[in-house]
């Protein structure tokens, strides 16, 4: 009984919540913002992005190596920043890069547990890459503008 109550719950919590979280949503309509330090990259789409979050890119394009950072399991935002980049859980999302860091693929993110700990890293870090809320005061130059 407990096991298909459960699941019960798990499925509406997804049509509650889920369906607004998909690859269609489009970030710029969100109350996000994607940062980067000395990028080269004045614009950047949507997908590209996602490719640099993703790992697919190790460079960028004026040649400083990537350093994605993340949100940390301790960031009240965690699961949705997860959700909007990766279309998947953080748990998933680690897993993900675990799987990437051992293939020699790439190295790992940097995880953080707020939205100031992610500034500060970009700001301090060239290259560097995360997204966090609008609401915070992120300097004009770190922020990356997406095209549609």
């Amino acid at each position: 009984m407990v096991y298909s109550l459960r699941h019960f719950l798990i499925i509406v919590l997804f049509l509650v919540t889920g369906n607004n979280l998909n690859s269609q949503t489009n970030l710029n309509d969100l109350s996000v913002v994607v940062i980067g330090n000395k990028t080269g990259s004045e614009k950047i789409s949507e997908t590209t992005i996602k490719e640099y979050f993703k790992g697919k890119y190790n460079k960028w394009p004026n040649k400083k190596t990537v350093i994605v950072a993340l949100a940390s399991s301790n960031h009240p935002n965690v699961e949705w920043y997860s959700n909007l980049m990766f279309n998947k859980s953080f748990f998933a999302v680690k897993k993900y890069w675990y799987s990437l860091v051992f293939q020699g693929r790439n190295d790992p993110p940097y995880f953080f547990a707020s939205d100031q700990e992610l500034i500060e890293f970009v700001k301090l870090n060239p290259g560097a890459i995360a997204i966090v809320e609008k609401s915070n005061k992120v300097p004009e130059n770190l922020k990356i503008k997406l095209n549609e």
